[in-house]
């Protein structure tokens, strides 16, 4: 289980009225430490963090689903922050996406993570803030 999903489960337990999901708040952890300026895929790498984590993996280990069910995954994911404006996103087609934090969505991060599970978060993914 990589750190992202304990961190976002950990949340969830603090702060169960923050109105996201353990999908969401992995997928807005993902985005606060790889801002879209760092270059990378970002709808690839969502995925394969999310592929990681046990919330999606059935008994035993693995995913079973299509690499394109798994895209709706994440794009449903930023419709659901971008709908309670913790994200930016602009899309260029189905599978380009150009997301950001929005201030709100920086706020909520540093409101409800702390700063050393932030900073184990930040480090699993490059720590490219």
């Amino acid at each position: 289980m990589p750190i992202v999903e304990l961190v976002a489960k950990k949340t969830l337990e603090r702060y169960p009225d923050i109105g996201l999901d353990v999908i969401d708040l992995i997928v807005l952890l993902w985005m606060y430490s790889n801002p879209y300026d760092s270059h990378r895929r970002q709808i690839s790498s969502m995925r394969n963090v999310l592929k990681m984590s046990e919330v999606l993996q059935v008994p035993g280990g693995g995913i079973d689903m299509t690499e394109e069910e798994l895209t709706q995954i994440v794009l449903k994911s930023l419709q659901n922050l971008k709908s309670k404006s913790l994200v930016y996103i602009q899309s260029a087609g189905v599978h380009y996406i150009k997301g950001t934090l929005t201030e709100s969505g920086v706020k909520l991060v540093h409101r409800t993570v702390s700063t050393p599970l932030l900073k184990r978060v930040t480090a699993e993914f490059g720590d490219n803030p």
